[in-house]
């Protein structure tokens, strides 16, 4: 047989995947210009929860709308997400789980339609790249918005809003119980996210137990 005397060809390298529209919007030459100067924040929480809705500053637009935080100032507990849920549009967790964060929160003593509902994003976004969020300064307009909320308690859903609230606090994530907002010391517990909790009934048990450990611990 005739010896091979061409090589083969090398197989051409793999596109670069393509980033989704949040990273691109975060990758802008405007580097920091995102989410908007913190001076410029508002600061009052009726003015925030617009901005929320309407500031060019927080994210490119999308298929899925913005979503805006809900419940009072001062509630008993704020409950914070990463991002609104795929099929939430016109209130924060709706759906199952929603169902289950108000099963959550009735169980923990507090009346879920007294309580304050927020998340990192205001929309829901595909592919989000974390690290990127966190870097831009997501997680000190979450602080910002946590401070004129003004909650009596903290319940951050997902490594993700833990990670941001923890990188903010310098805390480990795992051992996140408090958030220092103007002087005051905001008691926090970290939970799974949401979809975790939804479709984990181990993972619901481990909650609870902790819970009830963290919520008896002396202070």
């Amino acid at each position: 047989a005739a010896a091979v005397t061409e090589k083969q060809a090398a197989p051409a390298p793999l596109p670069e995947p393509k980033k989704a529209a949040l990273s691109r919007f975060l990758d802008k030459e405007s580097e920091g210009a995102h989410p908007g100067d913190p001076a410029q924040w508002p600061a009052e929480l009726a003015t925030f929860r617009q901005w929320w809705l309407e500031s060019e500053m927080l994210d490119p637009p999308g298929a899925y709308p913005r979503v805006a935080p809900r419940g009072t100032v001062e509630a008993p507990v704020m409950l914070v997400i990463d991002q609104p849920q795929a099929g939430d549009s016109e209130a924060l967790l709706g759906g199952p789980g929603g169902t289950l964060a108000a099963n959550m929160l009735r169980a923990m003593g507090f009346a879920p339609n007294a309580a304050y509902f927020a998340s990192v994003l205001p929309r829901h976004n595909l592919r989000p790249e974390w690290s990127a969020v966190a870097k831009a300064g997501y997680g000190a307009l979450l602080l910002h918005h946590i401070a004129l909320a003004s909650p009596k308690a903290i319940i951050a859903c997902g490594s993700r809003v833990w990670s941001l609230l923890a990188h903010e606090t310098t805390q480990e994530p795992a051992a996140l119980t408090n958030i220092a907002i103007d002087s005051v010391s905001v008691p926090a517990f970290a939970v799974p996210d949401i979809a975790t909790l939804l479709r984990n009934p181990a993972k619901r048990a481990q909650t609870w137990n902790r819970w009830l450990e963290w919520n008896h611990s002396p202070p």
